[in-house]
């Protein structure tokens, strides 16, 4: 079977208005397009585009193990975690237990499923991964205290925090300490701001601080690292990694959940004792994702997981790819140009970027 999909977008208050029509082509709503989601998710499930008809019911009932979607941010989304399966299914089945409806503001997990994700940029795409090194937090927190004007309540509080910091399992208790303080940091986050004008450093807290005033994700921000990816790079997100998509376009592939524990940088819930069991404290280095050639014109981009394989084709006239045995359902997504797709029983599909 070869069919076109469809689906609305989704509009997040984070969304962009202008990436995905300006980059795709399509009519502007007026109103935010954050996401597009292609798959059987239950969540935003996509249709046949000619008969209107979900893309479950045509697959038989059978779901698809991963997700695709287009993603547009034109301001931040939440700094965020995922579950791994066992934690998923745990907490799937304790929010069950408890009575906690699907809908609800405080509902942590949609389903049962872990969600390791990979992002491919279109546009420059700008993003916080993964923790930075004990001695850059280190440095980081020292810093803070460098202004000759520092409050004396910052300077408490950065001390504080070097003490935590510097115990065992500093990290964590770090990270719970911020998080905890949420409601209370509206000094703290102003004083940051303060000290871009002194360092770099704080610039991103300054921006982040503009939306989201005395946030707790403001000064998480600072212990990320702060990636910027160029067109065609890929990050790869495991369980566990804490992270924020900032601004840009891009292609995500996630395993088919929709399970997010939330850590800063929004008004929605924020679970904290659920959010540190499923984190990795961790350093993280940054590595992009590494392809492998197929063929001419064809590379996959590596991940550790089985639920999906991202390949990218880069065709011209003198390049076919012809004879591929791609295991499973495959959803193909026209980046650029126009292709033409065939199959077996002679089904065509032309797409257009």
């Amino acid at each position: 079977m070869l069919v076109k999909i469809t689906n609305n977008a989704r509009d997040y208050a984070w969304g962009s208005k202008s990436l995905i029509p300006d980059y795709f082509g399509v009519p502007a709503t007026g109103r935010p397009m954050a996401e597009i989601w292609y798959g059987t998710h239950e969540g935003s499930p996509a249709r046949l585009t000619d008969t209107n008809e979900p893309l479950l019911s045509a697959l038989g009932g059978q779901p698809l193990p991963f997700l695709l979607k287009i993603l547009a941010a034109d301001t931040p989304l939440s700094i965020q975690a995922h579950p791994n399966s066992a934690q998923a299914a745990d907490g799937f089945a304790r929010e069950n237990a408890a009575g906690i409806g699907f809908q609800a503001s405080d509902r942590n997990y949609k389903d049962d499923r872990h969600k390791p994700e990979m992002i491919v940029a279109l546009t420059e795409f700008e993003a916080l991964c993964g923790f930075k090194s004990t001695k850059q937090i280190r440095n980081l927190l020292e810093s803070m205290l460098d202004p000759t004007d520092v409050s004396d309540g910052l300077r408490t509080l950065v001390n504080h925090w070097l003490e935590v910091f510097g115990s065992e399992d500093g990290l964590r208790k770090l990270f719970v300490d911020i998080v905890s303080r949420r409601g209370n940091l509206d000094g703290v986050t102003a004083e940051l701001t303060q000290q871009a004008n002194l360092s770099a450093q704080f610039e991103l807290a300054a921006r982040l601080n503009i939306l989201y005033p005395g946030d707790p994700g403001v000064v998480l921000a600072l212990l990320m690292n702060h990636v910027w990816l160029s067109p065609g790079e890929a990050l790869f997100l495991p369980a566990g990694n804490i992270h924020a998509y900032l601004s840009g376009l891009g292609v995500e592939i996630m395993a088919a959940s929709d399970n997010v524990l939330r850590g800063g940088l929004t008004p929605k819930h924020i679970d904290v004792a659920e959010l540190e069991r499923v984190l990795v404290f961790a350093e993280t280095e940054i590595e992009l994702v590494k392809t492998r050639e197929l063929a001419k014109g064809l590379v996959e981009l590596e991940t550790p997981v089985d639920d999906f394989i991202l390949y990218r084709a880069e065709l011209s006239g003198g390049v076919v790819l012809a004879d591929l045995n791609i295991p499973g359902a495959t959803i193909v997504l026209c980046t650029a140009g126009e292709i033409a797709l065939s199959n077996s029983i002679e089904e065509r599909v032309v797409l257009k970027r």
